[in-house]
């Protein structure tokens, strides 16, 4: 497998979430390369398996968050450039890099499988995980590996993140015309309540977008909306939250659902990314550091899938790429650091197997 170039044609082959068939088509060409009899499910997540024995899940995510305005990049998004060691692009860190080492360590492992490996590539992780919900409620692993990117170190889990809208109601009305019946006065109100607001501890409230509807600029809204970024420790207590903001506010405070379909799936899903933390002293996670050397495991400052896989089995989160780099104009990973992580992936596969 020339995983150089592999790595490339996946960049290249754009995959926002809904639409990543081109992406899945290069990694399930990549799979029937190595021997393999690789499908889609019913989601549109490539699949292949092979081995006997404890079965370990080797997985990421196909989908990529939009490259927004090219002239921001030092070569063009989607064009896999390589220069000075480093391939350019978006997706690179967030996650084909990832990808394409386990897709190198499955190459390694294949010759002597001393278990059972499911490499697992699923579809839209950005926006709600409807890939990994769907293949978790039929997967009964030993573990999962989850390459999101961590600098090549181990990490046990992150916190939560929820968005809560809060609608104010007022009249709409002509601005020339208008009374005090306007709900910008009471999300001014709502504003100064949350700067000033004391949070428990493993709470971080912020403000970050407001909408009007109607949304003429010579018109009183209806409706203006105040959304909410909610990020939450596994101790935290969401509902609570959500009842102190319904008791000091007068807006009606939710977390939206959206509708996701991929396939012949579709799922309401909250949005709610719960947060996800693998005992520090799990067997499993003590075979991982040892297999890699490492002391102490991480954790991501970002959500992933890890929630609803590690529903079913234990998730060991480690990839190649440095996170900071991902959803950004310089995102970019060093190969070198890829083909470093495709040797991690096999011990990690191979500690966990005989664990």
């Amino acid at each position: 497998m020339d995983g150089l170039k592999l790595l490339q044609a996946l960049i290249q082959a754009e995959s926002p979430p809904g639409a990543e068939g081109p992406a899945a088509q290069v990694v399930l060409e990549a799979l029937k390369g190595l021997g393999l009899s690789p499908y889609l499910d019913e989601a549109g997540n490539v699949e292949a398996v092979f081995g006997e024995g404890p079965e370990v899940v080797l997985t990421g995510h196909l989908d990529v968050v939009p490259a927004g305005d090219p002239s921001h990049w030092t070569h063009p998004p989607f064009s896999g450039a390589y220069r000075e060691g480093w391939v350019h692009g978006r997706g690179a860190v967030d996650m084909k890099g990832p990808l394409v080492a386990m897709l190198m360590a499955v190459e390694r492992l294949l010759e002597n499988p001393q278990g059972r490996l499911r490499f697992l590539a699923v579809v839209q992780e950005e926006v709600g995980g409807l890939g990994s919900r769907y293949a978790a409620e039929r997967l009964s692993p030993k573990a999962f590996i989850l390459g999101e990117p961590s600098r090549r170190r181990l990490m046990r889990g992150h916190r939560g993140r929820a968005e809560v809208y809060l609608d104010f109601e007022g009249e709409e009305a002509h601005a020339a015309l208008a009374g005090p019946d306007n709900p910008l006065y009471d999300l001014g109100e709502a504003l100064e309540f949350l700067k000033e607001a004391a949070w428990p501890a493993g709470l971080k409230v912020t403000p970050t977008s407001v909408y009007a509807f109607p949304g003429a600029h010579n018109q009183t809204p209806g409706v203006v909306r105040l959304v909410l970024d909610v990020r939450f420790e596994p101790e935290a207590d969401l509902e609570a939250l959500l009842l102190r903001l319904r008791e000091a506010l007068p807006a009606s405070v939710y977390v939206p659902e959206a509708v996701r379909r991929s396939g012949e799936v579709e799922r309401a899903i909250p949005m709610v990314w719960p947060p996800y933390r693998l005992p520090e002293d799990h067997p499993l996670l003590e075979a991982a550091l040892g297999a890699l050397g490492q002391e102490e495991a991480g954790l991501w400052p970002f959500t992933t899938d890890a929630p609803y896989l590690g529903a079913k089995a234990p998730v060991l989160g480690f990839g190649p790429g440095d996170p900071a780099l991902a959803h950004t104009p310089k995102e970019a990973i060093l190969w070198e650091e890829v083909q470093k992580a495709a040797e991690d992936y096999v011990r990690l596969v191979e500690a966990l197997w005989r664990s």
